[in-house]
């Protein structure tokens, strides 16, 4: 690999305490927003925009902890800690760090970690594929199945280090245990082999990696991601319905159906009170995801998205029902994680907003679903329980993300319902 020049990096200051934390919205230190300017985009792009692959929200708790344990005992964490941080401050550069030096809060341990250009994307503003705060990698074709893709070798690194502080903070009961200088070790691997998968002759001595622009879409209104999503032509998405609709039962029974699908519950404790929600999804929201998300029972119709993902293996309604019920246990999990995640006073007190959410591993698949929240309902104390909160969550919606289904943009999935009204099965 050939080393780009960089200018020499300066040892690692100490991080602050993270009392006070920058605002996320003014993320970036001047450096990397000049930084931008140093590459010409795709027309369409405008001046391009940063996307993080591993999020803001991801790297803020891990910043938390570096401010927290830079100066802990014993001794081999703080060893192990301050490796980690050393290297965050040698990879992100002499210009980015000097800016987060003077900043205010200054030598930030969030802001640094938030400016890391190896965790940085360059690409279009606002992707109707955009995944919130789910990891968000680049992605190449894969040589050895035409039409898929697999993530780079960068993005293949960072998303073990993601999956690796999951674990950690899962840990310890869901509390999370961060004091083992085994965790940091793991990190600090990680993020040097990242930068060694990554394109130092390509940057040719700038500040950000080049954009890669061969992974990204624009269909005259949306721009899309690839991701790991297997994007099918006009003509291929066509035999796949015409294979998919050929003696196709009727699901219309099912529209508006209240009756209960599948259900699963999650659990935890929160705040001192014991919480179960409760995943419903019935055979209304079955009946719409098979019309929204698979070749057998699409609706054409309906209104088009810039991207429309479908389930490949539902042929009939309770095949949908059955992969529902595999999804709900996952879904319950991840309903619950999001809620906790707000860190609100109390259980009760949880807004009752939708819950949407992309790019959301459960179990073998990847998915985008929305949940609404029917009822949040706490128990007192008493001298044989403990205080609890019941909340129950119905499903609306679930569709497979990544490798789990592949993807038509909306002129292809147009051209293909013209083509199928014009000559039906």
């Amino acid at each position: 690999m050939t080393t780009a020049a960089q200018p020499a990096n300066t040892k690692a200051l100490a991080p602050n305490t993270g009392s006070t934390v920058p605002g996320k919205n003014d993320w970036a230190v001047l450096p990397i927003t000049k930084g931008k300017a140093k590459y010409s985009f795709p027309a369409e792009w405008g001046d391009g925009a940063l996307h993080h692959k591993i999020s803001k929200e991801k790297l803020a708790s891990v910043a938390e902890q570096v401010a927290l344990l830079y100066t802990s005992q014993p001794a081999a964490l703080q060893t192990a800690v301050r490796a980690f941080w050393a290297l965050c401050w040698e990879l992100a550069g002499q210009p980015v760090t000097a800016a987060v030096r003077d900043a205010t809060p200054k030598v930030s341990a969030h802001r640094l970690l938030w400016n890391l250009p190896i965790n940085l994307s360059l690409g279009p503003k606002s992707p109707a594929t955009d995944p919130g705060q789910a990891f968000d990698p680049d992605t190449v074709p894969d040589p050895q199945a035409p039409g898929k893709r697999v993530l780079d070798g960068v993005s293949a690194k960072l998303r073990l280090l993601e999956e690796r502080w999951d674990r950690a903070s899962d840990g310890n009961a869901g509390l999370g245990d961060f004091r083992t200088p085994a965790l940091w070790n793991d990190l600090t691997a990680l993020l040097r082999e990242a930068h060694q998968e990554a394109d130092e002759a390509g940057r040719e001595g700038r500040l950000l990696y080049p954009p890669k622009t061969e992974q990204w879409l624009y269909d005259g209104t949306s721009h899309l991601r690839k991701g790991l999503t297997e994007f099918l032509s006009a003509a291929a998405g066509e035999q796949r319905f015409r294979r998919a609709r050929s003696n196709a039962p009727s699901i219309a029974a099912h529209k508006d159906s209240a009756a209960v699908a599948a259900t699963a519950q999650a659990t935890t404790t929160y705040k001192g009170k014991s919480v179960t929600l409760t995943v419903t999804v019935t055979g209304g929201a079955v009946h719409h995801v098979g019309e929204r998300h698979t070749f057998t029972f699409f609706d054409f119709s309906g209104r088009l998205r810039p991207i429309t993902t479908l389930w490949p293996e539902t042929p009939t309604f309770a095949a949908l029902t059955a992969l529902a019920g595999r999804l709900a246990p996952h879904l319950a999990r991840i309903c619950l994680a999001h809620l906790v995640n707000l860190e609100s006073a109390d259980a009760e007190d949880w807004p009752y907003d939708d819950i949407e959410l992309a790019q959301q591993p459960a179990g073998e698949h990847c998915v985008y679903f929305v949940a609404g929240i029917e009822g949040i309902v706490g128990t007192e104390a008493t001298e044989d329980d403990p205080a609890a909160v019941a909340v129950d969550v119905e499903i609306k919606t679930f569709a497979p993300n990544d490798h789990s289904g592949p993807g038509l943009l909306k002129p292809d999935l147009v051209a293909i319902g013209t083509a199928l009204k014009a000559r039906p099965q």
